[in-house]
């Protein structure tokens, strides 16, 4: 991948080292790889497979289908750490997909700011080819993917996840820790703006001129709030803007 400070980070957790590729393209930014093999990587396949997505699995399955040990079997340690592992999962399944989310974000994930007038509002957005894996990204963030079309004949359509206000920031909040030097910079960019507005006395109708009905939240009705959310969810400019 081009980010090197990621690249830099996963290199001194495999311990090694991080080598700079060829562009594929003279307009195209520098590439870095780093690389484990044998039974380094035997191992952290087998560490991480039970949560990963389906493809990812049969990824692994078949490279470790295909390895043979030099020296003796190899299922004995793994099978020890898979089991501590799997006996561990259930009961840390909630950091785990924490670990996970801020480990794609920290590689593919936008931490930035959506202003509107005089308000900011910090914004997550993460967008891949990957159906599979931005459905768990949105199953996360509680949120629903956008398709936008293939850019050219024979590519994939892109999904995209997005979140705003307050969600963005406890999410912000919750990966910060985990992020590089760039990502926790971002973060912190992103929230500095950020000044979330309480309601303290809570309207009985919708705030929007000439709505007479009920409220429901954010200062909005029913069917006026659905709107700002699906406008939100979106990814569009609300056309609607709640007291909060």
């Amino acid at each position: 991948m081009t980010d090197r400070d990621v690249v830099e980070r996963v290199a001194k957790l495999f311990g090694r080292a991080m080598v700079r590729l060829r562009r594929r393209r003279p307009h195209h930014k520098l590439p870095y790889a780093t690389t484990i093999k044998g039974t380094p990587a035997v191992r952290l396949m087998s560490a991480v497979r039970p949560f990963l997505g389906k493809t990812r699995q049969r990824q692994i399955d078949r490279a470790m289908a295909s390895w043979q040990p030099r020296r003796g079997p190899v299922r004995s340690p793994i099978a020890m750490a898979l089991s501590n592992l799997w006996t561990a999962q259930g009961a840390a399944q909630e950091a785990c997909d924490r670990a996970w989310l801020a480990g794609l974000l920290e590689g593919e994930g936008s931490f930035i700011t959506h202003r509107e007038g005089r308000l900011s509002y910090p914004v997550i957005k993460v967008e891949m080819c990957e159906l599979e894996v931005m459905e768990r990204v949105a199953d996360l963030l509680e949120t629903r993917l956008r398709v936008e079309p293939s850019r050219a004949e024979g590519w994939r359509p892109t999904y995209v996840a997005r979140i705003a206000g307050h969600r963005a920031a406890d999410w912000m909040g919750a990966v910060r820790a985990d992020m590089g030097l760039r990502r926790t910079a971002a973060i912190d960019a992103a929230i500095a703006g950020y000044h979330p507005i309480r309601l303290t006395d809570i309207p009985p109708i919708c705030v929007v001129p000439g709505c007479g009905r009920p409220h429901r939240s954010r200062g909005l009705c029913h069917a006026h709030y659905m709107s700002w959310s699906r406008d939100v969810a979106r990814g569009r400019s609300p056309r609607i803007t709640p007291l909060r």
